[in-house]
Protein backbone atom coordinates (compact mmCIF):
# COMPACT_ATOMS: atom_id res chain seq x y z
CA UNK A 1 0.00 0.00 0.00
CA UNK A 2 1.20 3.70 -0.39
CA UNK A 3 1.20 5.30 2.50
CA UNK A 4 0.04 8.93 2.96
CA UNK A 5 0.97 11.84 5.52
CA UNK A 6 -1.98 13.21 7.36
CA UNK A 7 -2.11 16.47 5.45
CA UNK A 8 -2.60 14.38 2.40
CA UNK A 9 -6.14 13.82 3.93
CA UNK A 10 -7.50 17.66 4.02
CA UNK A 11 -9.76 18.90 1.85
CA UNK A 12 -7.97 19.67 -1.61
CA UNK A 13 -8.68 22.57 -4.05
CA UNK A 14 -9.94 20.99 -7.05
CA UNK A 15 -6.46 20.86 -9.21
CA UNK A 16 -5.01 18.00 -11.28
CA UNK A 17 -2.95 17.05 -8.45
CA UNK A 18 -6.07 16.53 -6.46
CA UNK A 19 -7.77 14.45 -8.84
CA UNK A 20 -4.56 12.13 -8.95
CA UNK A 21 -4.33 11.56 -5.31
CA UNK A 22 -8.53 10.91 -5.52
CA UNK A 23 -7.42 8.23 -7.96
CA UNK A 24 -4.86 6.43 -6.13
CA UNK A 25 -6.86 6.62 -2.95
CA UNK A 26 -9.26 4.62 -4.50
CA UNK A 27 -7.06 2.35 -6.00
CA UNK A 28 -4.90 1.70 -3.10
CA UNK A 29 -7.73 0.04 -1.33
CA UNK A 30 -8.65 -1.66 -4.68
CA UNK A 31 -4.80 -2.83 -4.87
CA UNK A 32 -5.06 -3.83 -0.87
CA UNK A 33 -8.08 -5.87 -1.01
CA UNK A 34 -6.44 -7.81 -4.03
CA UNK A 35 -3.06 -8.77 -2.13
CA UNK A 36 -5.38 -10.12 0.49
CA UNK A 37 -6.95 -12.41 -2.01
CA UNK A 38 -3.33 -13.15 -3.46
CA UNK A 39 -1.99 -13.80 0.09
CA UNK A 40 -5.05 -16.29 1.04
CA UNK A 41 -4.49 -18.22 -2.67
CA UNK A 42 -1.18 -18.37 -1.94
CA UNK A 43 -1.52 -20.14 1.59
CA UNK A 44 -2.23 -23.80 2.14
CA UNK A 45 -6.01 -24.34 3.31
CA UNK A 46 -6.08 -28.41 4.13
CA UNK A 47 -9.52 -28.00 5.58
CA UNK A 48 -11.28 -26.63 2.30
CA UNK A 49 -12.06 -30.64 1.28
CA UNK A 50 -13.19 -31.58 4.52
CA UNK A 51 -15.52 -28.37 4.67
CA UNK A 52 -17.21 -28.87 1.46
CA UNK A 53 -17.63 -32.52 2.18
CA UNK A 54 -19.23 -31.65 5.08
CA UNK A 55 -21.71 -28.68 3.96
CA UNK A 56 -22.54 -30.81 0.92
CA UNK A 57 -23.76 -33.69 2.59
CA UNK A 58 -26.40 -31.58 4.70
CA UNK A 59 -30.08 -32.06 4.40
CA UNK A 60 -30.76 -29.20 7.02
CA UNK A 61 -30.44 -25.51 6.09
CA UNK A 62 -26.85 -24.37 6.70
CA UNK A 63 -26.58 -21.23 9.22
CA UNK A 64 -24.49 -18.26 8.65
CA UNK A 65 -23.93 -16.59 11.96
CA UNK A 66 -22.43 -13.26 12.74
CA UNK A 67 -22.42 -9.45 13.41
CA UNK A 68 -21.72 -6.42 12.43
CA UNK A 69 -19.86 -6.38 8.87
CA UNK A 70 -19.34 -9.66 8.88
CA UNK A 71 -23.12 -10.45 9.89
CA UNK A 72 -23.85 -8.57 6.75
CA UNK A 73 -21.03 -10.67 4.78
CA UNK A 74 -22.58 -14.05 6.34
CA UNK A 75 -26.34 -12.76 5.39
CA UNK A 76 -24.64 -12.49 1.78
CA UNK A 77 -23.06 -15.77 1.72
CA UNK A 78 -26.59 -17.54 3.16
CA UNK A 79 -28.08 -15.80 0.38
CA UNK A 80 -25.33 -17.31 -2.08
CA UNK A 81 -25.69 -20.95 -0.83
CA UNK A 82 -29.28 -20.62 -1.01
CA UNK A 83 -29.40 -19.67 -4.60
CA UNK A 84 -26.88 -21.90 -5.78
CA UNK A 85 -29.11 -24.95 -3.90
CA UNK A 86 -27.68 -25.13 -0.99
CA UNK A 87 -30.46 -24.24 1.73
CA UNK A 88 -29.16 -21.30 4.13
CA UNK A 89 -30.04 -18.90 6.41
CA UNK A 90 -28.34 -16.02 8.21
CA UNK A 91 -28.41 -15.34 11.91
CA UNK A 92 -27.46 -12.80 13.66
CA UNK A 93 -25.46 -13.76 16.90
CA UNK A 94 -26.60 -10.76 18.76
CA UNK A 95 -30.33 -11.47 18.32
CA UNK A 96 -29.45 -15.56 18.76
CA UNK A 97 -29.30 -14.68 22.06
CA UNK A 98 -32.24 -13.45 22.38
CA UNK A 99 -34.38 -16.29 21.08
CA UNK A 100 -33.37 -16.74 17.39
CA UNK A 101 -31.41 -19.40 18.48
CA UNK A 102 -34.65 -21.79 18.18
CA UNK A 103 -33.47 -21.90 14.21
CA UNK A 104 -30.59 -24.12 15.06
CA UNK A 105 -31.37 -27.88 15.05
CA UNK A 106 -29.56 -30.65 16.29
CA UNK A 107 -25.79 -30.99 14.75
CA UNK A 108 -26.74 -27.93 12.17
CA UNK A 109 -23.70 -26.81 10.09
CA UNK A 110 -23.13 -23.48 11.28
CA UNK A 111 -20.59 -21.07 9.60
CA UNK A 112 -19.10 -18.55 12.13
CA UNK A 113 -17.82 -15.31 10.43
CA UNK A 114 -15.21 -13.28 12.85
CA UNK A 115 -11.96 -11.89 11.72
CA UNK A 116 -11.27 -10.93 15.39
CA UNK A 117 -12.20 -14.65 16.50
CA UNK A 118 -13.01 -12.36 19.85
CA UNK A 119 -16.51 -11.45 18.91
CA UNK A 120 -18.37 -11.50 22.42
CA UNK A 121 -22.08 -12.65 21.22
CA UNK A 122 -20.50 -15.34 19.46
CA UNK A 123 -18.72 -16.42 22.22
CA UNK A 124 -21.55 -16.21 24.47
CA UNK A 125 -23.94 -18.66 22.58
CA UNK A 126 -20.82 -21.16 21.74
CA UNK A 127 -21.95 -23.56 24.70
CA UNK A 128 -25.57 -23.32 23.59
CA UNK A 129 -24.25 -24.15 19.81
CA UNK A 130 -21.96 -26.93 21.15
CA UNK A 131 -24.70 -28.92 23.40
CA UNK A 132 -26.27 -29.18 20.36
CA UNK A 133 -23.83 -31.05 18.90
CA UNK A 134 -23.67 -28.27 15.68
CA UNK A 135 -20.94 -28.77 13.45
CA UNK A 136 -18.85 -25.21 13.60
CA UNK A 137 -16.87 -23.71 10.84
CA UNK A 138 -15.04 -20.73 11.65
CA UNK A 139 -14.36 -18.34 9.04
CA UNK A 140 -11.83 -16.49 11.14
CA UNK A 141 -8.61 -13.98 11.09
CA UNK A 142 -6.70 -14.79 13.84
CA UNK A 143 -5.26 -18.66 14.56
CA UNK A 144 -4.74 -18.14 17.86
CA UNK A 145 -8.17 -16.64 19.08
CA UNK A 146 -10.25 -18.11 21.18
CA UNK A 147 -12.67 -19.07 18.06
CA UNK A 148 -10.40 -20.63 16.31
CA UNK A 149 -9.67 -22.94 18.84
CA UNK A 150 -12.80 -24.53 19.36
CA UNK A 151 -14.70 -25.07 15.87
CA UNK A 152 -14.00 -28.11 14.56
CA UNK A 153 -12.50 -26.49 10.77
CA UNK A 154 -11.14 -23.63 10.54
CA UNK A 155 -10.64 -21.57 7.21
CA UNK A 156 -7.89 -18.39 8.44
CA UNK A 157 -7.54 -15.40 6.67
CA UNK A 158 -4.28 -13.81 8.42
CA UNK A 159 -5.45 -10.24 6.80
CA UNK A 160 -2.15 -8.11 7.40
CA UNK A 161 -3.82 -5.28 7.26
CA UNK A 162 -7.20 -3.37 6.61
CA UNK A 163 -7.37 -1.00 3.42
CA UNK A 164 -8.46 2.39 4.96
CA UNK A 165 -5.60 5.00 5.55
CA UNK A 166 -6.60 4.55 9.07
CA UNK A 167 -6.36 0.48 8.81
CA UNK A 168 -9.79 0.40 11.18
CA UNK A 169 -12.34 -0.26 8.80
CA UNK A 170 -13.21 -3.57 7.60
CA UNK A 171 -12.37 -3.82 4.06
CA UNK A 172 -10.03 -6.40 3.40
CA UNK A 173 -11.35 -8.54 6.23
CA UNK A 174 -14.87 -8.37 4.74
CA UNK A 175 -14.06 -8.51 1.38
CA UNK A 176 -11.77 -12.09 1.75
CA UNK A 177 -14.96 -13.40 3.51
CA UNK A 178 -17.01 -12.65 0.86
CA UNK A 179 -15.00 -14.39 -1.52
CA UNK A 180 -14.59 -17.32 0.67
CA UNK A 181 -18.52 -17.25 1.13
CA UNK A 182 -18.49 -17.29 -2.55
CA UNK A 183 -16.32 -20.06 -3.30
CA UNK A 184 -17.77 -22.20 -0.40
CA UNK A 185 -21.14 -21.98 -2.33
CA UNK A 186 -19.64 -22.57 -5.26
CA UNK A 187 -17.80 -25.71 -4.43
CA UNK A 188 -20.53 -27.37 -2.62
CA UNK A 189 -23.15 -26.33 -5.59
CA UNK A 190 -20.84 -28.25 -7.90
CA UNK A 191 -19.94 -30.74 -5.86
CA UNK A 192 -24.29 -31.86 -5.13
CA UNK A 193 -24.54 -31.15 -8.75
CA UNK A 194 -26.65 -28.35 -9.03
CA UNK A 195 -27.12 -27.32 -12.76
CA UNK A 196 -27.86 -23.73 -14.86
CA UNK A 197 -31.87 -24.93 -14.84
CA UNK A 198 -31.62 -25.66 -11.15
CA UNK A 199 -30.43 -22.11 -10.66
CA UNK A 200 -32.61 -20.68 -13.17
CA UNK A 201 -35.78 -22.56 -11.56
CA UNK A 202 -34.51 -20.69 -8.15
CA UNK A 203 -35.19 -17.09 -9.56
CA UNK A 204 -38.90 -17.01 -10.70
CA UNK A 205 -38.58 -13.27 -10.95
CA UNK A 206 -37.25 -10.73 -13.08
CA UNK A 207 -34.62 -11.15 -16.27
CA UNK A 208 -33.41 -14.71 -14.43
CA UNK A 209 -36.95 -15.62 -14.50
CA UNK A 210 -37.92 -14.76 -18.25
CA UNK A 211 -35.30 -16.98 -19.10
CA UNK A 212 -37.22 -19.96 -17.99
CA UNK A 213 -39.80 -18.92 -19.88
CA UNK A 214 -41.29 -21.96 -22.50
CA UNK A 215 -40.65 -21.14 -26.16
CA UNK A 216 -43.68 -22.77 -26.98
CA UNK A 217 -45.54 -19.72 -24.83
CA UNK A 218 -43.58 -17.50 -27.17
CA UNK A 219 -43.63 -18.87 -30.14
CA UNK A 220 -45.91 -18.17 -33.66
CA UNK A 221 -47.82 -20.88 -34.49
CA UNK A 222 -51.37 -22.31 -35.90
CA UNK A 223 -52.86 -20.32 -38.49
CA UNK A 224 -50.06 -17.65 -37.64
CA UNK A 225 -47.18 -19.38 -38.74
CA UNK A 226 -45.59 -18.85 -42.37
CA UNK A 227 -45.22 -21.82 -44.25
CA UNK A 228 -45.15 -23.25 -47.75
CA UNK A 229 -44.45 -25.91 -49.69
CA UNK A 230 -40.69 -26.72 -51.88
CA UNK A 231 -42.54 -26.33 -54.77
CA UNK A 232 -43.89 -22.86 -54.56
CA UNK A 233 -42.60 -20.15 -56.19
CA UNK A 234 -41.03 -17.22 -55.17
CA UNK A 235 -43.45 -15.14 -56.10
CA UNK A 236 -45.89 -17.25 -53.60
CA UNK A 237 -43.72 -17.24 -51.12
CA UNK A 238 -42.95 -13.64 -51.05
CA UNK A 239 -46.73 -13.17 -50.52
CA UNK A 240 -47.00 -15.66 -47.57
CA UNK A 241 -44.04 -13.63 -45.93
CA UNK A 242 -45.42 -10.41 -46.21
CA UNK A 243 -48.72 -11.24 -45.32
CA UNK A 244 -47.18 -12.98 -41.61
CA UNK A 245 -44.81 -10.47 -41.03
CA UNK A 246 -42.24 -12.35 -39.45
CA UNK A 247 -39.47 -11.49 -42.55
CA UNK A 248 -39.21 -15.23 -43.18
CA UNK A 249 -40.73 -18.28 -44.20
CA UNK A 250 -40.66 -22.21 -42.95
CA UNK A 251 -40.74 -24.57 -45.89
CA UNK A 252 -41.67 -27.71 -44.71
CA UNK A 253 -43.21 -31.14 -46.48
CA UNK A 254 -46.95 -32.70 -46.38
CA UNK A 255 -46.64 -34.46 -43.20
CA UNK A 256 -45.03 -30.47 -41.47
CA UNK A 257 -41.79 -31.45 -41.50
CA UNK A 258 -39.42 -28.86 -42.01
CA UNK A 259 -37.43 -28.61 -45.11
CA UNK A 260 -35.25 -25.14 -44.43
CA UNK A 261 -36.22 -21.54 -44.35
CA UNK A 262 -36.08 -18.69 -46.19
CA UNK A 263 -36.01 -14.92 -44.98
CA UNK A 264 -36.26 -11.49 -46.25
CA UNK A 265 -32.58 -11.62 -46.79
CA UNK A 266 -32.54 -14.62 -48.68
CA UNK A 267 -35.01 -12.87 -51.28
CA UNK A 268 -32.75 -9.37 -51.29
CA UNK A 269 -30.08 -11.26 -52.45
CA UNK A 270 -31.77 -13.44 -54.96
CA UNK A 271 -32.92 -9.65 -56.50
CA UNK A 272 -29.13 -8.59 -56.29
CA UNK A 273 -28.14 -11.36 -58.08
CA UNK A 274 -30.08 -10.44 -61.41
CA UNK A 275 -31.80 -13.62 -61.20
CA UNK A 276 -35.68 -14.36 -62.88
CA UNK A 277 -36.93 -14.59 -59.44
CA UNK A 278 -40.61 -16.16 -61.29
CA UNK A 279 -38.49 -19.01 -62.38
CA UNK A 280 -37.21 -20.36 -59.20
CA UNK A 281 -38.97 -22.03 -56.52
CA UNK A 282 -38.79 -21.69 -52.79
CA UNK A 283 -36.38 -25.08 -52.75
CA UNK A 284 -34.22 -23.42 -54.62
CA UNK A 285 -33.24 -20.31 -52.31
CA UNK A 286 -34.15 -21.95 -49.12
CA UNK A 287 -32.00 -22.58 -46.32
CA UNK A 288 -31.87 -26.46 -46.20
CA UNK A 289 -30.34 -26.44 -42.46
CA UNK A 290 -31.56 -23.68 -40.63
CA UNK A 291 -30.84 -23.25 -36.85
CA UNK A 292 -33.53 -24.90 -34.49
CA UNK A 293 -34.58 -25.13 -31.11
CA UNK A 294 -36.75 -28.31 -29.65
CA UNK A 295 -40.12 -27.15 -28.25
CA UNK A 296 -39.23 -28.14 -24.87
CA UNK A 297 -36.50 -25.62 -24.58
CA UNK A 298 -36.88 -22.24 -22.41
CA UNK A 299 -35.93 -18.64 -23.47
CA UNK A 300 -32.11 -19.19 -21.98
CA UNK A 301 -31.38 -22.03 -24.24
CA UNK A 302 -32.47 -19.77 -27.49
CA UNK A 303 -30.31 -16.94 -25.80
CA UNK A 304 -27.11 -19.63 -25.62
CA UNK A 305 -27.86 -20.51 -28.88
CA UNK A 306 -27.92 -17.57 -30.34
CA UNK A 307 -24.48 -16.76 -28.62
CA UNK A 308 -23.00 -19.83 -29.65
CA UNK A 309 -24.25 -18.86 -33.33
CA UNK A 310 -22.30 -16.00 -33.06
CA UNK A 311 -24.13 -14.16 -36.25
CA UNK A 312 -27.44 -12.31 -35.73
CA UNK A 313 -30.74 -14.63 -36.20
CA UNK A 314 -34.21 -12.57 -36.92
CA UNK A 315 -36.27 -15.95 -36.38
CA UNK A 316 -35.52 -19.56 -35.13
CA UNK A 317 -38.01 -22.33 -36.25
CA UNK A 318 -39.13 -24.30 -33.26
CA UNK A 319 -39.55 -28.47 -34.07
CA UNK A 320 -40.16 -31.50 -32.11
CA UNK A 321 -37.87 -34.27 -31.78
CA UNK A 322 -39.60 -36.04 -35.14
CA UNK A 323 -38.33 -32.60 -37.08
CA UNK A 324 -41.77 -31.58 -37.48
CA UNK A 325 -42.94 -27.96 -37.52
CA UNK A 326 -44.18 -26.71 -34.38
CA UNK A 327 -44.02 -22.58 -34.27
CA UNK A 328 -41.45 -20.02 -35.07
CA UNK A 329 -39.90 -17.45 -32.52
CA UNK A 330 -38.62 -13.88 -33.55
CA UNK A 331 -35.77 -12.60 -31.41
CA UNK A 332 -36.74 -9.62 -30.24
CA UNK A 333 -39.53 -11.83 -28.31
CA UNK A 334 -37.35 -13.22 -26.03
CA UNK A 335 -36.47 -10.53 -23.75
CA UNK A 336 -39.66 -8.62 -24.60
CA UNK A 337 -41.54 -7.52 -21.30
Amino acid sequence: MLNYNANAFLPLEASDTGDELSRLWFRDVLAAERDALDQFLGAEHDAIPAIVALVAAQERPIVCLGIGKSGLVAAKVAATFSSLGTSAFFLNAAEAAHGDLGAVQTENVVLLFSNSGTTEEIMRILPILKARRCRLIGIIGRAESPLAQVVEHCVLMNVRGEADHIGMAPTCSTTLQMAIGDALAVAVSRARGFTRDDFLRHHPAGLLGRHMIPIRDLMRKGADLPTIGPDASVADMITVISAQRMGAVCVVDHAARLLGLVVDGDVRRLIESRHDIYSKRTADIMCAQPITVRESAVVADVLMLLQQVGRPLSVVPVVDDGGRLCGMIQSYDLLRP
